[in-house]
Protein backbone atom coordinates (compact mmCIF):
# COMPACT_ATOMS: atom_id res chain seq x y z
CA UNK A 1 0.00 0.00 0.00
CA UNK A 2 1.18 3.36 -1.18
CA UNK A 3 1.19 6.46 1.02
CA UNK A 4 -1.10 9.13 0.19
CA UNK A 5 -0.92 12.60 0.66
CA UNK A 6 -4.35 12.19 3.09
CA UNK A 7 -2.69 9.13 4.98
CA UNK A 8 0.85 10.91 5.46
CA UNK A 9 -1.16 14.22 6.39
CA UNK A 10 -3.46 11.62 9.35
CA UNK A 11 0.00 10.47 10.40
CA UNK A 12 1.43 13.84 10.90
CA UNK A 13 -1.62 14.59 13.19
CA UNK A 14 -1.39 11.30 15.02
CA UNK A 15 1.99 12.01 15.70
CA UNK A 16 1.66 14.97 16.58
CA UNK A 17 -1.35 14.62 18.97
CA UNK A 18 1.03 12.20 20.98
CA UNK A 19 4.26 14.43 20.84
CA UNK A 20 1.98 17.14 22.41
CA UNK A 21 0.62 14.18 25.29
CA UNK A 22 4.20 13.19 25.87
CA UNK A 23 5.33 16.80 26.01
CA UNK A 24 2.54 18.31 27.73
CA UNK A 25 2.37 19.33 31.34
CA UNK A 26 1.27 16.99 34.16
CA UNK A 27 0.07 17.54 37.86
CA UNK A 28 3.23 17.38 40.09
CA UNK A 29 3.89 13.70 41.29
CA UNK A 30 5.01 13.08 44.92
CA UNK A 31 7.43 10.43 45.45
CA UNK A 32 11.18 10.30 44.61
CA UNK A 33 10.63 8.60 40.85
CA UNK A 34 7.59 10.61 40.86
CA UNK A 35 9.37 14.18 40.66
CA UNK A 36 7.91 16.27 37.95
CA UNK A 37 12.06 16.44 36.44
CA UNK A 38 10.95 12.80 36.26
CA UNK A 39 8.40 12.72 34.36
CA UNK A 40 10.08 15.45 31.32
CA UNK A 41 12.79 13.45 31.53
CA UNK A 42 10.60 10.15 30.85
CA UNK A 43 8.44 12.45 28.37
CA UNK A 44 11.50 13.86 26.20
CA UNK A 45 13.54 10.16 25.68
CA UNK A 46 10.00 8.43 25.16
CA UNK A 47 9.30 11.60 22.46
CA UNK A 48 13.00 10.77 20.59
CA UNK A 49 11.91 7.38 20.81
CA UNK A 50 8.82 7.41 19.33
CA UNK A 51 10.04 9.27 16.25
CA UNK A 52 12.85 6.69 15.52
CA UNK A 53 10.38 4.13 16.01
CA UNK A 54 8.41 6.06 13.19
CA UNK A 55 11.30 6.26 10.99
CA UNK A 56 11.95 2.79 11.58
CA UNK A 57 8.42 1.71 10.58
CA UNK A 58 9.05 4.09 7.64
CA UNK A 59 11.90 2.17 6.77
CA UNK A 60 10.17 -0.75 6.66
CA UNK A 61 12.56 -2.18 9.29
CA UNK A 62 9.84 -3.29 11.70
CA UNK A 63 11.69 -6.14 13.63
CA UNK A 64 13.66 -3.39 14.80
CA UNK A 65 11.26 -0.53 14.99
CA UNK A 66 9.27 -3.26 17.18
CA UNK A 67 12.36 -3.70 19.63
CA UNK A 68 13.02 -0.08 20.23
CA UNK A 69 9.05 0.69 20.67
CA UNK A 70 9.39 -1.30 23.76
CA UNK A 71 12.17 0.70 24.95
CA UNK A 72 9.31 3.34 25.52
CA UNK A 73 7.59 0.90 28.14
CA UNK A 74 10.74 0.13 29.66
CA UNK A 75 11.35 3.47 31.01
CA UNK A 76 10.86 4.61 34.77
CA UNK A 77 7.23 5.82 34.57
CA UNK A 78 6.32 7.55 37.54
CA UNK A 79 2.98 6.89 38.91
CA UNK A 80 0.10 7.54 36.93
CA UNK A 81 1.27 7.75 33.51
CA UNK A 82 -0.77 4.24 32.42
CA UNK A 83 -3.06 6.09 29.98
CA UNK A 84 -0.52 8.06 28.26
CA UNK A 85 1.41 5.18 27.63
CA UNK A 86 -1.57 3.01 26.52
CA UNK A 87 -2.21 5.53 23.96
CA UNK A 88 1.55 5.01 22.95
CA UNK A 89 1.24 1.68 22.29
CA UNK A 90 -2.39 1.52 20.90
CA UNK A 91 -0.67 4.54 18.13
CA UNK A 92 2.26 2.00 17.54
CA UNK A 93 -0.11 -1.12 16.93
CA UNK A 94 -1.96 0.66 14.61
CA UNK A 95 1.29 1.86 12.84
CA UNK A 96 2.08 -1.92 12.18
CA UNK A 97 -1.29 -2.59 11.23
CA UNK A 98 -1.72 -0.01 8.89
CA UNK A 99 1.44 -1.13 7.41
CA UNK A 100 0.76 -4.63 6.85
CA UNK A 101 2.22 -5.78 9.94
CA UNK A 102 -0.77 -6.52 12.46
CA UNK A 103 1.67 -9.85 13.75
CA UNK A 104 4.42 -7.57 15.03
CA UNK A 105 1.32 -4.85 16.76
CA UNK A 106 0.49 -8.38 19.03
CA UNK A 107 4.21 -9.15 19.75
CA UNK A 108 4.51 -5.44 21.21
CA UNK A 109 1.72 -5.67 23.05
CA UNK A 110 2.56 -8.92 24.63
CA UNK A 111 6.01 -7.42 25.63
CA UNK A 112 4.26 -4.93 27.29
CA UNK A 113 0.73 -5.49 28.37
CA UNK A 114 2.17 -6.48 32.12
CA UNK A 115 2.62 -2.84 32.34
CA UNK A 116 -0.83 -2.26 32.15
CA UNK A 117 -2.71 -2.66 35.39
CA UNK A 118 -6.29 -0.73 35.19
CA UNK A 119 -8.63 -2.71 33.78
CA UNK A 120 -10.06 -0.24 31.20
CA UNK A 121 -6.23 -0.31 29.80
CA UNK A 122 -6.88 -4.00 29.59
CA UNK A 123 -9.75 -3.61 27.83
CA UNK A 124 -8.29 -1.51 25.46
CA UNK A 125 -5.76 -3.82 25.19
CA UNK A 126 -8.24 -6.96 24.47
CA UNK A 127 -9.87 -5.09 21.58
CA UNK A 128 -6.92 -3.94 20.28
CA UNK A 129 -5.38 -7.78 19.99
CA UNK A 130 -8.81 -8.29 18.84
CA UNK A 131 -8.82 -5.93 15.83
CA UNK A 132 -4.95 -7.28 15.34
CA UNK A 133 -6.25 -11.17 14.99
CA UNK A 134 -9.45 -9.88 12.85
CA UNK A 135 -6.94 -8.15 10.29
CA UNK A 136 -5.40 -11.72 9.87
CA UNK A 137 -8.28 -13.01 9.26
CA UNK A 138 -8.18 -15.08 12.48
CA UNK A 139 -11.58 -14.35 13.43
CA UNK A 140 -11.94 -17.56 15.67
CA UNK A 141 -9.03 -15.67 17.99
CA UNK A 142 -10.40 -12.04 17.13
CA UNK A 143 -13.78 -12.93 18.64
CA UNK A 144 -12.22 -14.87 21.88
CA UNK A 145 -10.40 -11.35 22.71
CA UNK A 146 -13.44 -9.29 22.14
CA UNK A 147 -15.64 -11.42 24.16
CA UNK A 148 -12.66 -11.52 26.79
CA UNK A 149 -12.87 -7.27 26.32
CA UNK A 150 -16.95 -8.08 27.12
CA UNK A 151 -16.88 -10.19 29.94
CA UNK A 152 -13.82 -7.45 31.54
CA UNK A 153 -15.93 -4.58 31.12
CA UNK A 154 -19.03 -6.64 32.25
CA UNK A 155 -17.36 -7.56 35.85
CA UNK A 156 -16.31 -3.89 36.16
CA UNK A 157 -19.96 -2.10 35.29
CA UNK A 158 -19.03 -0.53 31.98
CA UNK A 159 -21.90 -1.87 30.57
Amino acid sequence: MKPTATSCCSARVVLTAILLMLLGTQAPLTGQSDSPAALDNCKRMAATQHEYVMLLIKKKEYDQAEKEACKIFQLKWPDGQESLLLKELLVLSDQFLRNGQPSIGLHLIDRNAQSFKQTASQISILKEKGLLYKSLNQDDTALEYFRKAQELEDKAGNR
